[in-house]
């Protein structure tokens, strides 16, 4: 009986803390705009007269740090001991660049509906300011690595570790995509492929880096996309 008692009071605690660090993990990307969607450039404007550019880079700091420590701390808790000293391969470095541009393929059919609508992107609008450098490291590092920490270490191989991998890669591409957009639309099924192929790295190298590296990509290249058009 009381093993089922700490067996229940286990995988609450696992619930709560993947909760908090979801929730702690969307700080970085929100504090570096100044704010998350725009209906015009004139709100943008007035919008980014009221950024602390100290407040928004240390919260970015303090709770990536956060995330970081917490995630860490999970997997070890589901035993899925996180290596990164593990030796890159060509092997690997290729499925995770092929998976990344496939990614991103996938975002840029997306981007299209971005660049034919008069609305303004928030994104574009804050790489003409100072919180650009901001904003690229939390597209391309800070989220990435905080997401496939979470995702496909803590849940792929921490909680569904158990389940056939395909079965556990498809679970967590489901989550990745609900977490991101409830709603079943195009924007939904990119997230979940993404996830899928993310997750795949991650179970044919069994090195995170490779995951990350995959998503890091996928976020990058139409980060590119956007500085150009922001710049030009």
């Amino acid at each position: 009986m009381m093993k089922i008692i700490k067996c229940v009071f286990k995988w609450i605690g696992i619930a709560i803390c993947l909760f908090l660090i979801f929730a702690f993990m969307q700080v970085p990307i929100l504090e570096s705009t100044p704010v998350y969607s725009i209906d015009s450039q004139q709100q943008f404007i007035e919008a980014f007269k009221h950024v602390n550019m100290f407040h928004n880079i240390f919260m970015i700091i303090i709770f990536t740090i956060i995330t970081f420590i917490m995630e860490w701390y999970v997997c070890k808790w589901l035993n899925n001991k996180l290596d990164f000293s593990k030796k890159l391969s060509r092997k690997n470095l290729i499925l995770s660049l092929g998976a990344g541009v496939f990614c991103f393929i996938l975002q840029l059919l997306t981007m299209f509906s971005v660049f034919v609508n008069a609305k303004p992107d928030v994104f574009t609008e804050t790489l003409k300011t100072g919180l650009a450098v901001p904003l690229i490291l939390s597209l391309a590092v800070i989220g990435p690595t905080l997401e496939e920490l979470l995702f496909q270490a803590g849940i792929q191989k921490g909680i569904f570790k158990r389940l056939n991998p395909w079965i556990a890669i498809i679970l967590t591409a489901i989550i990745f995509a609900g977490a991101h957009n409830v709603t079943l639309n195009w924007s939904f099924l990119n997230r979940f492929l993404s996830g899928v192929a993310f997750g795949y790295v991650y179970q044919k190298t069994d090195d995170i880096k490779m995951a990350i590296l995959s998503h890091s990509i996928s976020n990058l290249l139409p980060l590119i996309i956007c500085c150009m058009q922001a710049w030009s």
